[in-house]
């Protein structure tokens, strides 16, 4: 297998390779670089591909802010303006993931 069919498989599947709802229209990650934000660090670079390259149509941001102190959030934004915010303080990465996806998956319903 060469190098890129290794990298488009690994984009089609793993955690965080799945269709979000259609009412799901933007995703923003905000850490620290300076804290003790490995959780969301590790989401960025492990599972935030795998949605993006699986959802094209959503609107991605990522906010790695310089000071410390800054508590590691995942925000949802929906089409009918709803917004849900996931604390990823002191959580792995799959853990975020598993977050995420239960509150974007189809199927899914919003919750606070």
């Amino acid at each position: 297998m060469s190098r890129i069919s290794a990298v488009v498989h690994d984009l089609r599947n793993g955690l965080g390779a799945v269709r979000l709802r259609p009412d799901v229209k933007k995703v923003t990650l905000t850490f620290s670089s300076k804290s003790d934000n490995a959780g969301a660090r590790y989401f960025l670079r492990e599972n935030m591909p795998r949605i993006q390259y699986n959802n094209p149509a959503i609107q991605f941001e990522v906010n790695k802010l310089q000071e410390s102190g800054v508590n590691p959030e995942l925000t949802i934004e929906f089409a009918n303006n709803d917004i849900r915010k996931i604390s990823c303080s002191r959580i792995q990465s799959s853990e975020i993931c598993k977050h995420f996806l239960s509150a974007t998956s189809e199927g899914s319903s919003i919750s606070a």
